[in-house]
């Protein structure tokens, strides 16, 4: 076999730890940022997360932004929207005042404040200032859908109509885009940029469109795409099949730019992983292993990462009219689940033996929190493979 590949770790699910114990948030239904809300109401609850994922080994966080948008700040009072436990004890839900809405210049002010606190975590932590290592800040961009109300991207349903477009979704991705890249300071403590839950094949051309224009060298960053895929079929929401939706991450067009540095999938059920790992391994050879008789070590460094952090639901089901998980009565009937950990571990393992991608970024999505984390570095870390390492950190 080829050398081995290295395994990083990305951190979990923000807004559902953010929603356990001991900080027990109430996103309320009508709120448009979700857990970057906590970049209004209390950044350091958000800075103490970051470094509770730091402390169980991850080697790269998920800035706060999510679900950050412009239009998201606008529609939001200075108070904002959540509804946390000490809220609630000490003088109720905090009412949303709509006679102070955010302009587009506060607004910047507060989503940049998100990657600082990354960061900060990054270099605070007594777990890696005891280990003398590097973490990484990945800036989080979600899907336009992520910024609707009630969110769309798990449906791809978007509205208005020229959001369905390349063009329309090129824009809004690089107005939210520029908010990071123009502001020296921010850019500076950006590592990673990470498109993530995307639902339909035009937002994937879009953000490729955005980072061929404003990636440029003295401005780059590694970045990815990452895909939700909650249908049956494993198809995207928009129908999109995997062997498309990889032809965009990857086919090199003059109007698209260089590749991405990695591609994945995320917010989707484990369940579904190793199929859709196989399928992304499969359309990806048609693209990049065009040269039968050259090495796999040659053909390894033509690919990108694989970036993947799924849910840890574990039978339950997300309702975007309400945003509050309910447990899936068949899963239920099944019983008990494997342990999260233990399972993403044997895939992800099983994804290196076949030794395709340059290396792995694995991490959690909703349901999975710290500790999730923990146990799956040390699971990786226990299994003697000769596909892969895992990254000291």
């Amino acid at each position: 076999m080829s050398s081995k590949i290295p395994v990083r770790f990305l951190d979990a699910g923000l807004g559902t730890t953010l929603e356990s114990p001991p900080h027990n948030a109430k996103f309320k239904a009508d709120s448009s940022l979700w857990s970057s809300d906590f970049l209004i109401t209390s950044p350091d609850t958000l800075s103490g997360v970051h470094r509770a994922f730091v402390e169980a080994g991850a080697d790269v966080l998920l800035t706060a932004t999510y679900q950050a948008s412009l239009e998201g700040f606008a529609a939001t009072g200075k108070a904002g929207t959540l509804e946390s436990a000490s809220d609630r004890q000490s003088k109720g839900s905090l009412a949303q005042d709509h006679s102070a809405t955010y302009t587009k210049e506060e607004a910047g002010v507060v989503m940049r404040r998100a990657v600082a606190l990354a960061k900060e975590a990054c270099s605070s932590s007594q777990y890696a200032a005891s280990k003398s290592v590097s973490k990484r800040v990945a800036l989080s961009l979600g899907a336009y859908g992520a910024t609707m109300q009630p969110s769309t991207e798990y449906s791809g349903d978007y509205e208005p109509e020229h959001m369905r477009t390349v063009e329309g979704l090129r824009h809004w991705h690089e107005v939210r885009l520029s908010i990071f890249r123009d502001d020296e300071p921010t850019w500076n403590d950006v590592d990673f940029v990470s498109f993530e839950t995307l639902p339909v094949l035009q937002e994937v051309q879009a953000v490729r469109r955005v980072m061929a224009q404003h990636n440029t060298a003295e401005h780059s960053r590694e970045w990815w795409i990452s895909c939700v895929f909650p249908n049956d079929d494993l198809t995207l929401p928009d129908g999109s099949p995997v062997s498309a939706v990889v032809e965009a991450m990857l086919t090199d067009r003059g109007d698209q730019g260089q590749p991405p540095w990695g591609i994945g999938i995320n917010c989707t059920d484990i369940k579904k992983l190793d199929k859709l790992l196989r399928q992304y391994e499969a359309a990806a050879q048609t693209i990049l292993d065009t040269d039968p008789t050259q090495e796999t070590s040659a053909k390894r460094a033509q690919w990108p990462w694989l970036v993947t952090y799924p849910d840890g639901a574990q039978g339950s089901v997300y309702n975007t009219e309400i945003q509050q998980w309910e447990i899936d009565p068949e899963m239920k009937a099944k019983g008990p689940q494997r342990p999260w950990h233990e399972e993403l571990a044997e895939i992800i393992t099983q994804t290196a033996e076949r030794g395709h991608w340059k290396g792995i970024l694995v991490g959690g999505c909703c349901k999975t929190m710290p500790d999730d984390i923990r146990k799956l570095r040390s699971q990786m870390a226990a299994i003697e493979s000769d596909a892969y390492y895992v990254e000291s950190g």
